[in-house]
């Protein structure tokens, strides 16, 4: 046989290139298996890893569910504690308006008592806390709202 290579020059050679696309074969083989041990293994790992980050936010949530009950309770008492303090807010204002009007009402009684010559403090508060005098046809109580009774009312 003549050696132009491709060309087959004796029995043997066909084995041979067998024998070598065996070993290929089986090479591959074992680095296919080999890759997928290592993709598994990855694949693992990963599983793994997403486990332990479960369960690390489990605990944040737990953590953060605690941490959010004592601050709405935090709430609660603040909100409690505003609001009354709202309300003294709202007496000592008025408070103060009436500390106010009695200021100005000090203010005039000694501007009356200024203006009026001989008379004394006592003499203009006597006068302030006497009743009216009503005159005689006007009735006791007449400046009280007239209240009205219907038929229907009497007869329950």
């Amino acid at each position: 046989m003549s050696n132009v290579p491709g060309m087959m020059s004796s029995g043997s050679e066909p084995d041979a290139q067998g024998v070598n696309v065996d070993e290929k074969k089986r090479k591959r083989m074992i680095s296919n298996r080999e890759s997928a041990r290592r993709s598994r293994m990855k694949k693992q790992k990963l599983l793994e890893d997403l486990v332990t980050e479960v369960a690390l936010l489990k605990v944040q949530i737990h953590n953060n569910t605690n941490k959010y009950e004592a601050l709405m309770q935090k709430i609660v008492v603040l909100e409690s504690e505003n609001n009354a303090l709202k309300v003294q807010q709202m007496e000592l204002a008025q408070y103060l308006k009436n500390l106010q009007l009695m200021q100005t009402q000090m203010e005039l009684l000694e501007f009356n008592l200024m203006n009026q010559p001989g008379r004394t403090l006592c003499d203009i508060i006597v006068d302030i806390n006497e009743p009216p005098k009503v005159q005689s046809w006007q009735c006791h109580g007449s400046n009280q709202p007239a209240i009205m009774a219907s038929t229907e009312m009497l007869n329950y």
